[in-house]
């Protein structure tokens, strides 16, 4: 009885199955996709993120959206970007391994800044981004206590009573002290490592007990064994030099970071001097105070964000490989986390390699153009093995044109993650500036911006400048008719200036960040309340910096020697090891001389 080769009364319902699950692919997939991309962009960008409509194309391995909006975290009325339509090509080999690897992305229709019909929804609380974007408006709080320009007259200076805990120099000189010693330690810890006595040693009883033998009774054999064991020591020393040469480097590097440390110290001492005087509520008539006062809020508020990206983009595109992970499904039980191991030479889990951005504004194209490249953009960056890159410059069409550059760099290929971006805008209109403390605003009107901010690790840099030439100064008019001095005063001066110019730099550390503002305010009214504070601002100023040197005289007087016994140390311990290694490598060298020189019988040793 022949078998039989298909079974089908199994085959069929397998087909019917299959069929079944292509038909609500094809009905459903859309739907399924939309709502994840929608689910997954908002929870990674701490914001909602919408799409109005979505079309997956199998056959030609591409993906369509249209109407994507992305929520300001800072602002849910208004949209950070959206854009109007979307296309993506894929690479259909990763799609394989549930890994998106996007081979074009193009946008049309970009605008920045829009209202939205209805306000963004909130990121949920427990979303690693809601907590990243909490966590840098606690950075602000707890690191920059911005001066006030006080409203009361002038008249006593009150007591003052500071907190050691409210003290950036405190923390400053702490964290500093903590790295000194650190590095001391390490230091301690590597000389131990390389074993520098041990070669020493060695070397100098093998030149001892040559020194004590006649080359001449030990024959052919006994000489070039010698010889060898000599010239084995002397490559065991220079191995040594050099490894205290690449710890010497090391120990520079770091004694570099920590000269630097302690100008942070420095800086953060001067803005603990301002705070003390805040709380005296004496009027600013220091030009730098002035400037931190009106403009340093703004200010933050821009470095907060840049911050916040940065961070972003170093947890879900983590450097070297690194593990990734982030939040796992939800379902009854406990979602816990997804973790995703990179492995070399694989596709990484996502990866945009090229993204283009490139359209024209209005009817008129020659007014209006704009162009952009994302590129290298991935969730495992040591696979994909270049860094993330754009670029982005154009004239956009409006009243005045505006002129954009952008440039942005992602580079998380080794262990210390670095981003910065850089912005150029000529002829943007400028936001609408409240006065902190006064009832002024500013409305710059359009003017030039310049903005870039760094994260290198721990260390961060940024700049953020504005200047237009057309200000207008508005005043509460409820408020006017109760001024006194210190407000006409101020109110004097601005209300007469039309130019502009603030410039506000961010340096230091995360954990010891600087901030300074100036502006072409500064003198022109520091000027006005000099004359008008006298003695006892004066008195007021001297108070606030004695209350400040009491507390942290005891924190910062031992860092220089902390600094200078590190450095002392580093100096004596590897001169001191470097000059014992000289001397027995000298040694040695003396005996290979003597062994070498000649044997009995006139006979040369050949070179080994």
């Amino acid at each position: 009885m022949a078998k039989k080769i298909f079974r089908w009364k199994a085959i069929v319902p397998v087909v019917l199955f299959l069929t079944l699950v292509a038909v609500l692919w094809i009905i459903f997939a859309d739907r399924i996709i939309h709502s994840q991309i929608e689910s997954i962009g908002s929870s990674t960008l701490g914001t909602e993120l919408d799409l109005a409509s979505f079309q997956l194309r199998e056959a030609d391995a591409a993906m369509d959206m249209k109407g994507l909006q992305i929520a300001n975290p800072s602002d849910p009325k208004k949209n950070l970007i959206e854009a109007r339509t979307v296309t993506a090509d894929l690479v259909a080999l990763p799609a394989a391994e549930a890994k998106v690897v996007i081979e074009r992305l193009t946008l049309s229709g970009l605008r920045f800044g829009t209202t939205r019909e209805h306000p963004a929804r909130p990121a949920p609380k427990d979303s690693p981004s809601r907590k990243l974007w909490e966590q840098t408006q606690d950075w602000v709080k707890q690191n920059f206590a911005l001066p006030k320009i006080a409203m009361q007259r002038v008249d006593t200076v009150k007591s003052l009573v500071l907190d050691p805990t409210q003290l950036s120099t405190v923390k400053a000189a702490e964290a500093l002290a903590a790295k000194a010693d650190s590095t001391r330690q390490a230091l301690t810890q590597s000389l131990q490592s390389l074993q520098v006595k041990p070669v020493v040693d060695s070397a100098t009883t093998l030149a001892n007990r040559l020194a004590k033998t006649d080359p001449g009774k030990l024959g052919v054999t006994g000489v070039a064994s010698a010889v060898t064991d000599v010239k084995r020591n002397i490559d065991q020393i220079e191995q040594t030099e050099k490894q205290l040469e690449d710890l010497e480097k090391d120990v520079n590097s770091s004694l570099a970071l920590l000269n630097q440390g302690l100008k942070d110290v420095d800086e953060a001492r001067q803005r603990d001097y301002a705070f003390a005087k805040g709380l005296l509520n004496l009027p600013l008539v220091s030009a730098p105070e002035i400037s931190q006062a009106m403009f340093g809020q703004p200010s933050l508020d821009y470095f907060q964000k840049a911050l916040y990206y940065a961070q972003l983009a170093q947890r879900y595109l983590p450097p070297g490989l690194r593990p990734l992970h982030r939040p796992g499904p939800k379902r009854l039980r406990m979602a816990g986390t997804t973790v995703d191991f990179p492995k070399e030479h694989e596709y990484p889990k996502f990866l945009l390699e090229r993204g283009d951005i490139d359209f024209a504004f209005g009817a008129d194209t020659s007014k209006g153009q704009f162009k952009a490249a994302l590129t290298g953009l991935t969730t495992q960056p040591a696979l994909y093995g270049k860094p993330a890159t754009l670029t982005a410059s154009g004239k956009i069409a409006l009243a005045t044109p505006l002129v954009v550059e952008l440039k942005g760099l992602s580079d998380h290929l080794g262990d210390v993650p670095k981003d910065q971006a850089e912005a150029q805008l000529q002829g943007v209109p400028l936001p609408k500036l409240s006065v902190p403390g006064l009832p002024f605003s500013v409305s710059p009107g359009v003017g030039n911006a310049d903005f870039s901010f760094a994260l290198s690790g721990d260390r961060i840099s940024g700049k953020w400048s504005i200047v237009a030439n057309h200000a207008e100064w508005s005043a509460d008019s409820a408020s006017q008719a109760s001024f006194g001095l210190v407000e006409n005063t101020i109110w004097r001066v601005v209300s007469g200036l039309n130019q502009l110019a603030v410039n506000a730099e961010l340096g230091g550390t995360i954990s010891a960040p600087t901030l300074k503002v100036s502006s072409n305010l500064d003198n022109a009214i520091a000027n006005q309340l000099r004359a008008i504070a006298g003695e006892e601002l004066a008195k007021g100023e001297a108070k606030a910096k004695a209350a400040v040197d009491k507390i942290v005289a005891d924190k910062v007087a031992p860092l220089q020697g902390k600094l200078d016994g590190a450095k002392g140390q580093a100096a004596q311990q590897l001169g001191l090891d470097r000059k014992q290694l000289d001397e027995a490598q000298k040694l040695l060298e003396a005996q290979l001389q003597r062994y070498t020189g000649g044997l009995p019988g006139g006979i040369k040793l050949p070179k080994l």
